[in-house]
């Protein structure tokens, strides 16, 4: 498990109770969000279950994740 830390989550914009809740397990990411963590960290969190390296290519290409304003 190379799960980033929490606050290298933090550092991408989502909140600290979020990525918390991230790493625990009590919530998922939005595929984009999941992507964006995947391509930024090394890790997979379960959502990406299944899906190839050009499947994440592709989902990253239409479905970018955007930092909350």
């Amino acid at each position: 498990n190379n799960a980033p830390s929490q606050s290298e989550l933090v550092g991408l914009g989502i909140s600290q109770t979020y990525a918390s809740l991230l790493l625990r397990g009590l919530r998922k990411p939005s595929k984009s969000l999941a992507v964006h963590i995947y391509k930024t960290f090394g890790w997979r969190h379960d959502i990406l279950e299944g899906l190839s390296k050009q499947d994440i290519d592709t989902l990253e290409r239409i479905d970018p994740w955007e930092r909350a304003a």
